[in-house]
C-alpha cells in the first residue's frame, strides 16, 4: 500500500511550494483590457504561462486552450477523470493604501503569508501541484488520470470554465480547492443584477470594482458636502474632503458576507439621504439598502439549511440621467431565483421607475451528505487528519463545483469565520498551507484509486 512520507513531504516538497507561490503571487492576475491571445488582459495571461511553464518543467503533461482561456495539467494515463479545478485570477486589490505591504510583493510576518491570492485561490493550487508532484516523484499509479485545471475567470465571468466544459472531458470525480475545510455540500445560488435609473440628480457618485465585493470606497461630487461629513464623522466613517468632493472609505470584504464589510457607498447614501438631499435613490438606499443584507421587506424570510439570502452592494456609477447600482444576492440552495428573487425585485422597483438587468446567474450546489462523493471525501478528509467531528458546510460562496457535475468544494479555508478573501491584506497561516500539502497529497492517494 502506497504511503506518504510526511517528513519527506514537509522538508522537500513544502518549501519549493511556498517558493513558488511567491513568484506567482508577484504576478498582478486581476482582470483587464482583453487583448490578442490575452482575453482576460496580460497579467492573467503572465500566470497561466509561469504555471504551465512551472507545470512542464515538473514533468505534467500540459495544454493550453485554443482561445487561451483555461489550462491544464495532467498525471497518469486512467480513462475516467479526477478534476482539480482551480483558478490563477483574483480580485482587484482595491485601495492600495489599506494594505500593510504591496499585494503583490508576497511577505511573511510572524508566520503569516500576505500577498493577494494567497489564500484565494494561488495558495490551494500550488499545494495541489506539490501533492501530485509527490505522488509523481514516488510512482504512485492512479487510476483516474489526474487533471489539475488553471481557470482564469473565476473572480468575474466563469468564462473560462464555459469554454473547458464546451470542449474538455469532465470530471467522473472531482474537487476545487476553493472552499472549506472538511468539504462543501451546499453553495447557494448567485445572481448578480443592475438596478438602473434615467433620473434627474445634481450629484456624482464613482465606487467600486467588482459585484462580489463589499464597496470600501466611493468618491462623490456634489451639494452639501459640509453636512455630509458632518454626519459621517459623527457616525465615525472614515472620507477625506477634497476641493470639490469628498472620498468615502469603508472596509473591504468578500460578497457573500456583507456584514462584515463596511460599504462606504451606502453609508454615503444615508448621509445624503439624512443631510437632506431627497430623490428616489437616496430614499432607497438609506432606508431600504444601507446596512440591510437580507432585504426581508422585499423577499421575506428565504432562510434554509445553507442559510439566509445576502445581499451586497458593489459597484456604483451615477450621474445625471444615468446611474447603476449592482448586487450580488446569495440564494438559499432550495429557493427558485426566478420567481422568489427576480420577479419580487422587479416588483419592487417597478412603482420606483427603476429598470432591473440581471448580468449573471450561477446555480446552486447541493449533494447530499449521504452521496458517495461527500461520504468518499469526508472519509479520506477524517482518516488524513483524525477531524472526526467538523461536518460538511453549506455556504454562500461560488466556486468551480457549480462549473460540472461530480465536484464538490474540497478546503482549502481553516477558519472561514476568519477569512481574508477578496479583503485588504489578504493572508494564510504558512502551517495551513503545509497541512493543506499533507492533506491533498494524501487524500489523492485514496481519491485516485478505483
Amino acid at each position: 500500500m502506497f504511503k506518504v512520507d510526511s517528513e519527506i513531504l514537509k522538508n522537500q516538497y513544502f518549501p519549493k511550494a511556498i517558493e513558488t507561490l511567491k513568484e506567482c503571487i508577484r504576478i498582478p492576475s486581476f482582470r483587464q483590457e482583453s487583448k490578442p491571445n490575452q482575453p482576460f488582459g496580460v497579467g492573467v495571461s503572465k500566470v497561466l504561462d509561469f504555471i504551465i511553464k512551472n507545470c512542464n518543467d515538473l514533468g505534467f503533461k500540459t495544454k493550453v486552450a485554443k482561445d487561451f482561456k483555461y489550462g491544464y495539467a495532467d498525471y497518469g494515463d486512467g480513462e475516467k477523470l479526477l478534476a482539480i479545478l482551480c483558478h490563477l485570477d483574483v480580485v482587484p486589490p482595491g485601495n492600495l493604501e489599506e494594505w500593510k505591504a504591496d499585494p503583490f510583493d508576497p511577505t511573511i510576518s510572524d508566520g503569516i503569508l500576505f500577498g493577494r491570492g494567497s489564500l484565494d485561490d494561488k495558495g490551494p493550487t500550488i499545494m495541489n501541484i506539490y501533492a501530485v508532484k509527490y505522488l509523481m516523484d514516488n510512482n504512485f499509479i492512479p487510476d483516474y488520470k489526474i487533471r489539475l485545471v488553471f481557470g482564469l475567470s473565476e473572480e468575474t465571468t466563469w468564462e473560462c470554465m464555459q469554454s473547458y466544459v464546451a470542449n474538455e472531458q469532465l470530471a467522473d470525480i472531482g474537487y476545487t480547492p476553493d472552499g472549506q475545510f472538511p468539504l462543501v455540500y451546499a453553495e447557494k445560488w448567485i445572481l448578480d443584477c443592475d438596478l438602473i435609473g434615467t433620473q434627474k440628480i445634481d450629484y456624482e457618485i464613482l465606487g467600486g470594482e467588482a459585484y462580489n465585493v463589499v464597496n470600501d470606497i466611493v468618491t462623490y461630487k456634489g451639494p452639501k458636502i459640509p453636512e455630509i461629513s458632518k454626519y459621517l464623522t459623527k457616525n465615525k466613517i472614515n472620507h477625506v474632503v477634497q476641493e470639490e468632493s469628498l472620498v468615502v472609505k469603508g472596509t473591504s470584504a468578500h460578497g457573500s458576507l456583507p456584514e462584515r464589510g463596511v460599504n462606504a457607498g451606502t453609508w454615503l447614501f444615508k448621509a445624503m439621504f439624512e443631510s437632506g438631499i431627497n430623490d428616489v435613490w437616496t430614499n432607497l438606499i438609506a432606508n431600504q439598502f444601507h446596512n440591510n443584507f437580507q432585504l426581508e421587506q422585499i423577499f421575506g424570510d428565504q432562510t434554509d439549511e445553507s442559510g439566509m439570502l445576502t445581499a451586497n452592494i458593489g459597484i456604483l456609477d451615477f450621474k445625471n440621467n444615468s446611474q447603476r447600482l449592482t448586487f450580488n444576492f446569495r440564494v438559499p440552495v432550495h429557493q427558485e431565483v426566478e420567481k422568489d428573487v427576480i420577479e419580487k425585485f422587479q416588483k419592487y422597483i417597478k412603482p420606483l421607475n427603476l429598470d432591473y438587468k440581471t448580468v449573471a446567474i450561477e446555480p446552486r450546489v447541493f449533494m447530499s451528505k449521504e452521496s458517495s462523493l461527500v461520504k468518499k471525501i469526508m472519509s479520506v478528509y477524517q482518516e488524513v487528519t483524525g477531524d472526526l467531528k467538523t461536518q460538511p458546510a453549506a455556504i454562500g460562496g461560488g466556486t468551480f463545483a457549480k462549473s460540472m457535475p461530480n465536484v464538490v468544494a474540497f478546503g482549502a479555508e481553516f477558519d472561514l469565520e476568519n477569512s481574508s478573501m477578496h479583503a485588504y491584506n489578504e493572508s494564510i497561516k504558512v502551517e495551513e498551507l503545509e497541512k493543506m500539502l499533507e492533506i491533498y497529497t494524501k487524500s489523492l492517494v485514496k481519491l485516485a484509486k478505483f
